[in-house]
């Protein structure tokens, strides 16, 4: 690992609650939708647009300012990002107009893809070996936790200080990265990018050339949009279709996390080739597909139990995935960083977009519809990973 100033712990934890700043931004408020959109006056499609919109801006932001951070280092990119994300944060607490509160949510993403592309490529920089792979294991949970945390936060602090609490969290927590970010180096490597910042972006060029690179990508990153096209209805449909209560909701979707984390686990410690657990994944997504269209609409843990085997191939393609195609491009860190995420939020967009243009009753055949989908990318990847002879490196 490079020297720094902040220890090997202190580093991590940075990495970690960067890498939570998707599920502080999305999952946390959740719960709250019903009473934001009496608040606002305002109805269900447009209070979407707050999910939506934020996902896309997040996806824009996070390629755009990872190959940024190979030309004027990690610090500036992170501090800056951090800053917008926190002051973005405060000032939806004080909005009562919900086109302003969309406004400032592109704001909010816009900085929070900032600081995760940078926490991401962090571990590129900063660990090798079998140091950047328990890194990427840790991360990979917290994708998990992530979800499973913050709608259980969320629906505290909604109980005790309403839905504008769910902000102020977030904006205390960008406080604390801003002063662990302080901390980190600010010096710009001696082979950085030394052109201009539209010619940074050219790095991005020479990773998205890479087919098999972002066919594999593809492959790792398309089970996320049928994950978050769960979460972006789940609130809906436990709550004004099955008649859960926010804390009810808020523990039966933390549940479908564990237990996906659980199998996650499984995987991970199982001695099996890589191509076997391209098989393992492929699966246990297909399993998620079964179940949904079979079983979710006759209960609500039938619901819960239908997403569990897609939680554990999200977490699994991000340990296990991620690990393989951060290999593939040593010297452009920030870029294969940005196009990971990139694919990862798109995916989600594309996910959460589709399940909620279903009519409300029909919220889990949207979800099933995007799991289907990404059955069919995985499968056809990997039809075109096979037919090149296993070209990347860690699937030979």
């Amino acid at each position: 690992m490079t020297g720094m100033r902040l220890g090997r712990r202190p580093l991590m934890l940075l990495i970690l609650l960067l890498s939570m700043f998707g599920p502080l931004s999305t999952d946390m408020y959740l719960s709250g939708l019903p009473v934001m959109m009496v608040d606002f006056r305002t109805t269900e499609s447009v209070m979407n647009m707050s999910l939506y919109l934020f996902m896309l801006v997040l996806s824009v932001s996070i390629l755009v300012l990872g190959p940024i951070s190979d030309k004027y280092g990690r610090r500036n990119v992170l501090m800056s990002s951090m800053a917008l994300y926190a002051a973005s944060n405060v000032a939806c607490c004080f909005t009562d107009d919900v086109h302003v509160f969309i406004a400032l949510r592109m704001v909010q993403a816009f900085g929070g893809g900032g600081a995760m592309t940078t926490a991401f490529a962090l571990i590129k920089d900063c660990f090798d070996g079998n140091d950047r792979s328990r890194a990427l294991s840790v991360t990979a949970a917290i994708g998990i936790l992530g979800p499973i945390l913050a709608p259980v936060i969320g629906t505290a602090l909604i109980n005790m200080a309403g839905w504008r609490s769910t902000f102020w969290f977030p904006a205390g927590v960008s406080a604390l990265c801003l002063l662990m970010g302080s901390l980190l180096p600010g010096y710009l490597p001696a082979d950085r990018f030394q052109g201009s910042v539209l010619g940074s972006m050219t790095r991005l060029a020479a990773v998205t050339r890479d087919r098999n690179f972002v066919v594999f990508a593809l492959m790792m990153c398309t089970f996320t949009g049928s994950q978050l096209a769960y979460i972006s209805v789940s609130s809906y449909v436990y709550q004004d279709g099955f008649g859960l209560n926010p804390t009810g909701y808020s523990l039966v979707l933390a549940s479908a996390c564990v237990m996906g984390l659980v199998i996650a686990r499984a995987l991970s410690h199982a001695v099996i080739s890589p191509r076997r657990m391209i098989a393992c994944v492929f699966s246990l997504g297909f399993l998620s597909l079964l179940m949904m269209l079979a079983l979710a609409s006759l209960h609500w843990a039938l619901f819960m139990l239908s997403i569990v085997p897609c939680c554990a191939v999200t977490i699994t393609a991000r340990s296990f995935g991620y690990g393989i195609l951060m290999s593939q491009h040593e010297g452009d860190n920030g870029s294969v960083s940005s196009v990971l995420n990139f694919t990862t939020f798109m995916f989600a967009f594309v996910g959460m977009v589709l399940a909620s243009s279903f009519p409300p009753d029909l919220f889990i055949y949207g979800v099933a519809t995007m799991l289907a989908i990404s059955c069919g990318v995985f499968l056809a990847g990997w039809t075109v990973i096979r037919s090149r002879g296993y070209p990347l490196k860690g699937l030979e």
